[in-house]
């Protein structure tokens, strides 16, 4: 699924997200990221560097909420999709080379999820909330 234009601008250089997960007992896990990124038109990517139950949930099972909130943009959405942990190669780092150049003191990466989106769902205010963006963007 090709993401929508508004949302690829929001994550061209990062942003703050929010990842969903599912934990063993079926309990939802929320996780907030500092670095959700865009990496194409169809993935988006995180580093992370201190979740342990972000990982064992993915690992555990590869299901995926991520969401995006900008007010002032006025982006409200959510990405739904299927994560891979990457831990070496091309991604793994660029990424490193990436928050090695941020002017903070962070731990080692020890992943990066890059997140294959399969749907994406309107999640601002108004008539088109909760529904697909494709159907959403097209009902007008």
């Amino acid at each position: 699924m090709k993401i929508p234009s508004d949302v690829r601008d929001l994550l061209t250089s990062g942003h703050t997200v929010w990842v969903g997960t599912t934990g063993p007992d079926g309990m939802p896990n929320v996780s907030i990221k500092a670095s959700g990124t865009l990496l194409d038109e169809g993935h988006l990517y995180f580093a992370d560097m201190y979740s342990r139950k972000t990982r064992a949930n993915l690992e555990r099972d590869p299901h995926v909420a991520v969401g995006v909130f900008d007010e002032a943009r006025g982006v409200a959405v959510q990405l739904k999709g299927t994560a891979e942990l990457i831990e070496e190669g091309a991604l793994f780092d660029s990424v490193t080379a990436r928050l090695a150049d941020l002017a903070m003191t962070l731990p080692p990466l020890k992943y990066v999820v890059k997140i294959t989106v399969e749907s994406v769902w309107d999640m601002a205010i108004g008539p088109h909330a909760g529904e697909a963006i494709s159907l959403a963007r097209t009902a007008d």
